[in-house]
């Protein structure tokens, strides 16, 4: 027999107390804009088609001068959007770790972090949800991110250390998704463009280490992640499409070589033995010296090729005197010894824009590369 009860307007069964509906899991997506405010408009559509509803956006503008937070504000969106302005720019560390903050202030289950040049697939939230059911050990999560400009294949899935090669490795970058296995795989880091994870697992570890500034901040943070016990997890399911380079201009920029070149060492000192650190560290120093090619003065062994070797090393110490990338590497070296982190000098910033306009491209505003 059922009665009504006329407080609730509940169906209820006599003698048993009726249970309240769960509560869905609340998200907040963190979106870091620095003078990229068409990419950010462009990131802020596409989770407006999201079918899980239960979350909440921030956008941590990171001292733009392009008027983004403005235009912003002015932005309608459903749910609205929080804006901070943090005045100046943080780095990519420093600009989404305010963005954290807020989030956990605000009771988030879940925090997607999420670059401004991304688009997404509206079942994205859904699909990480999912995967965070299934896999309660781990705490970190990461969509399989696709190439914008060529959807269909992938450019990060998941990664792994390599310590043979003193480097991450990424299997399956630049295959096509119909290629591979569609099923969860671990993974030792979750690439900073979308990374999901538990709140709880912020509040165990901490934050970014806003040291980095810009690049490896993902990686260590789930290597940090991992060594407190939470398994870092792929999600085939959940997809993201990514402007690939825009946080530098190029991959290939001095800007790029610079925190590259300094972060991987910091990394490293943090994460690997004193053995592996140290051939890290004189690979980079190796870097710096022109080589003489003894092979081919031992074959000739004339005075000729003496000549031609001693001309070759000239010509290569000239070059990594005065090429853009190889003295960001060597500035990159020496902050790092000298412990300067955070952001880089304004002199790789300029050779940055020396180097883009002989590359007859612009030095394009990117995540927070201000």
């Amino acid at each position: 027999m059922r009665a009504l009860d006329a407080d609730s307007r509940r169906t209820v069964t006599p003698g048993i107390e009726a249970v309240p509906k769960a509560k869905p899991p609340s998200i907040w997506i963190v979106i870091l804009n620095w003078n990229g405010l068409t990419d950010t408009l462009g990131c802020l559509e596409s989770l407006q088609h999201l079918h899980y509803a239960a979350h909440r956006i921030v956008v941590v503008d990171n001292g733009s001068t392009d008027g983004s937070a403005e235009a912003l504000r002015r932005t309608r969106s459903q749910p609205p959007i929080e804006i901070i302005e943090t005045g100046r720019n943080l780095g990519y560390a420093g600009g989404n770790n305010l963005g954290i903050r807020y989030a956990l202030d605000h009771g988030a289950d879940f925090i997607l972090v999420l670059n401004n040049d991304t688009t997404v697939d509206p079942m994205l939230l859904d699909e990480l949800l999912g995967a965070a059911d299934r896999h309660p050990e781990a705490g970190c999560f990461g969509p399989w991110i696709f190439y914008m400009q060529d959807p269909d294949r992938l450019w990060f899935m998941r990664s792994e250390w390599d310590a043979a090669l003193s480097a991450f490795t990424a299997p399956g970058k630049g295959r096509f998704a119909s290629e591979l296995a569609r099923q969860s795989t671990s993974t030792e880091y979750v690439c900073g463009a979308a990374l999901f994870f538990r709140a709880n697992v912020a509040r165990q570890v901490g934050l970014l280490d806003e040291r980095f500034f810009l690049v490896y901040e993902d990686s260590d943070w789930c290597f940090r992640a991992r060594q407190a016990g939470f398994e870092c997890v792929t999600v085939p399911t959940a997809r993201v499409w990514h402007k690939i380079g825009t946080s530098f201009g190029s991959e290939a920029s001095p800007l790029r070589t610079y925190f590259s070149t300094r972060n991987k060492l910091l990394w490293a000192e943090k994460h690997v033995s004193r053995h592996e650190w140290w051939r890290i560290l004189r690979g980079a120093l190796r870097r710096l010296y022109p080589t003489i090619r003894m092979d081919r003065i031992a074959a000739r062994s004339t005075s000729k090729a003496m000549l031609w070797a001693a001309a070759a090393y000239t010509r290569d110490w000239s070059r990594k005197l005065n090429d853009p990338q190889e003295v960001a590497h060597r500035r990159g070296i020496f902050d790092y010894i000298l412990r300067r982190f955070g952001d880089c000098p304004p002199k790789v910033r300029a050779l940055t824009d020396a180097w883009a306009n002989t590359q007859g491209t612009a030095a394009a505003p990117g995540r927070v590369a201000g």
